[in-house]
């Protein structure tokens, strides 16, 4: 049970487990274990663009980023050459691409940067009517009228020039449009609590219909969750019931993905419409992070395993505050990720801080407890961490324990994770007392990697 589960449950009543910068991984050729938890990837500093980051995007093998209101192009060695000038310095942009063009949307505006040449321009077509998001199919560049059910198509390759006449509205139900994206050669058209999906037909007046049958009924709630992953879409959905659940869709009907914990988290948020999510895989896995406002954490999903962990950095009290990649992008072989101020960073499985800043990672049990909550005599509590592999230095493991349920937790006990080459290193606590409610805490902050193979008490 310390390795098994990864997510936090609602209540510490029935759970007060937790996993903090650790991640489930399954064992393809299990011995010991079937699953591990992996301390997340490092992050190593990249290059600094001065402004929060709002947008990023791998285009024709080239890596550009939004930060403030300036375009940069950045190189393989973290150069950064500014490419153009936006008219507004904050909120999310929409990015795509297509075979001549890179486009950005604001909200209020468009612009164009040719990639052969890099001439950057705001689109000045009087037809324009403004769009959050930018996408690209079959050479269609399409857009929402914000406030609206309304979207529209550009011109072949050519997202300057509009047409008055090419828009189609989503009208299988009143919602306005919240959000769009291309999966799978088709367009999902995502309202406030339903979705339709279009695809190109081919019309002589329009090129797109909408598919008979497909209408969905869960629309989107926050248009910068949604994400494509493993061939399927991720995002933060609402229904004519409620919103707050995150949901997966992937050749079918969604499927609700969130814990009742998650969505708790998110339901907390101080502005769940403006929660920001990003996608990347490594390692075989695939892991769908987000951000919320007013949450002190990331939450991340990883979809082979279906669990979901946090990801946090340390604010200057040694409190949780929600990780700082709030953007990512995979170019020149690395995924790199952007902050609030302006940094650009390589996340880095061989890197074991937090560009410096100490990666605390933290696992919270399950409540160790009979049913009756009879008295447990605690007599060892022993732990397989990986060990022996600090580079310098002899990392310490704390474990710490609490015996009303999680609630509070006494002062940690540490052991020593092996000094480099001393893979034999056990890690065992004794005498560790009676309790009718006991839960354990790992934690490990040390500058070297980590695992979590088991950890059993007796």
């Amino acid at each position: 049970p310390f390795v098994g589960v990864s997510y936090t449950l609602a209540t510490r009543q029935a759970s007060a487990q937790r996993a903090v910068n650790l991640y489930l991984q399954s064992m393809e050729t299990p011995s010991k274990a079937s699953h591990i938890m992996r301390a997340v990837p490092g992050l190593s500093s990249f290059c600094s663009l001065g402004a929060v980051i709002r947008g990023c995007i791998e285009a024709n093998g080239r890596a550009f980023f939004v930060a403030g209101s300036t375009l940069y192009e950045v190189s393989s060695s973290g150069a950064a050459t500014s490419r153009g000038t936006l008219n507004t310095s904050t909120g999310q942009v929409g990015m795509a691409w297509g075979t001549t063009q890179l486009v950005i949307t604001d909200g209020a505006d468009g612009y164009v940067l040719t990639l052969a040449g890099n001439a950057f321009g705001q689109i000045v077509d009087p037809d324009w009517s403004g769009s959050h998001r930018v996408e690209y199919l079959d050479g269609f560049f399409s857009f929402q009228s914000p406030g609206t059910q309304q979207f529209s198509v550009s011109a072949i390759d050519d997202a300057s020039d509009l047409d008055a006449l090419d828009f189609a509205s989503a009208e299988s139900a009143p919602d306005n449009l919240v959000a769009h994206i291309v999966s799978n050669q088709r367009l999902f058209l995502m309202g406030e609590t339903t979705t339709e999906v279009w695809f190109n037909a081919g019309g002589e007046d329009f090129p797109f219909s909408r598919s008979n049958g497909e209408t969905i009924d869960v629309g989107c709630v926050a248009k910068w969750s949604v994400v494509k992953a493993d061939a399927g879409l991720l995002w933060i959905g609402r229904d004519a019931n409620g919103s707050g659940m995150v949901y997966r869709a992937s050749g079918g009907p969604p499927q609700r993905i969130s814990t009742v914990a998650v969505e708790e988290a998110l339901q907390g948020s101080t502005g769940l419409s403006e929660a920001v999510a990003y996608v990347y895989q490594d390692h075989g896995q695939t892991f769908y992070c987000v951000n919320a406002p007013g949450l002190a954490s990331t939450w991340v999903y990883e979809l082979s395993t279906n669990a979901w962990h946090e990801r946090c950095d340390i604010d200057g009290v040694g409190q949780f505050i929600a990780h700082r990649a709030t953007h990512c992008v995979f170019a020149y072989g690395m995924h790199l990720v952007g902050d609030a101020d302006g940094n650009v960073y390589r996340m880095n499985s061989a890197v074991n801080t937090f560009a410096g800043d100490p990666r605390v990672c933290e696992r919270t049990s399950p409540n160790d407890a009979l049913p009756l909550r009879n008295r447990k005599v605690h007599t060892e509590f022993v732990a397989d961490v990986l060990t022996g592999e600090a580079l310098t230095g002899d990392p310490q493991v704390e474990l710490s324990w609490s015996n009303d349920g999680g609630a509070t937790f006494g002062s940690p006990v540490m052991r020593s994770a092996g000094s480099l080459g001393n893979r034999y290193q056990r890690l065992v606590w004794r005498r560790l007392g009676i309790a009718r409610d006991r839960v354990w805490k790992m934690r490990f902050s040390a500058d070297a990697p980590f695992s979590i193979i088991s950890g059993e008490s007796a």
